[in-house]
């Protein structure tokens, strides 16, 4: 089993237009996708069996210079980094890629993009700043596991720390995902523009 993708949390306060804080990664859980009819794909393009990428709508999520500091008139809420950052270590969202996808939680912002490593990445904002700081979530894949998509959790999501939103990215045709939860339960949710969210008071199986 490969280790799971690193998350990143991005966010916006009055000192810095972008502060990056690394978290540590959440386990491996075990999902069941449920795919429709056969995935559509673009040849040559490994990009083609995500239909959300080729999204022509305003992202929603501003484009900043990296830890550059507040400047009244900068945008308000989450923001992400215009260029990827020396320290990222790869497996980064590529900024011009990215694209808003549409899923059934609300209040609640996701956003799907290409890895700068060759992989596929889910973006998270919560609709909750904290300490000023909008701060949005990101995983990325690895490129070999481009076609399994990707997946980012968030603690305390409510405001009560028992509270887990998730949320991922999968290929065309995947219609459900199904994830079994640490007491036992299935959690299944639809999928929407190659997205997916959810929200449980608990965590997943395997969860550390």
């Amino acid at each position: 089993m490969q280790p799971p993708s690193r998350p990143t949390r991005l966010g916006a306060n009055r000192k810095l237009a972008c502060a990056l804080v690394m978290v540590l990664a959440a386990a491996a859980v075990v999902t069941l996708m449920t795919r429709g009819p056969t995935a559509r794909a673009t040849p040559g393009s490994p990009y083609g069996i995500y239909d959300a990428l080729n999204s022509t709508e305003p992202s929603g999520l501003p484009l900043v210079t990296s830890h550059s500091r507040y400047l009244p008139g900068d945008p308000v809420g989450p923001t992400f980094p215009a260029q990827e950052p020396h320290d990222a270590g790869g497996g980064w969202p590529i900024a011009s890629s990215i694209r808003r996808a549409i899923v059934n939680v609300p209040g609640i912002s996701v956003w799907i993009a290409k890895s700068s490593a060759g992989g596929i990445c889910v973006l998270l904002y919560n609709g909750k700043a904290s300490h000023g700081i909008s701060a949005v979530a990101a995983s990325c894949s690895a490129r070999d596991r481009l076609d399994r998509g990707a997946t980012v959790e968030s603690y305390g999501a409510s405001g009560s720390s028992g509270d887990v939103l998730a949320a991922g990215v999968v290929p065309n045709g995947v219609t459900a995902v199904a994830t079994q939860m640490a007491d036992g339960s299935t959690n299944t949710v639809t999928v929407s523009d190659n997205a997916w969210a959810r929200v449980t008071d608990g965590p997943p199986a395997g969860a550390r």
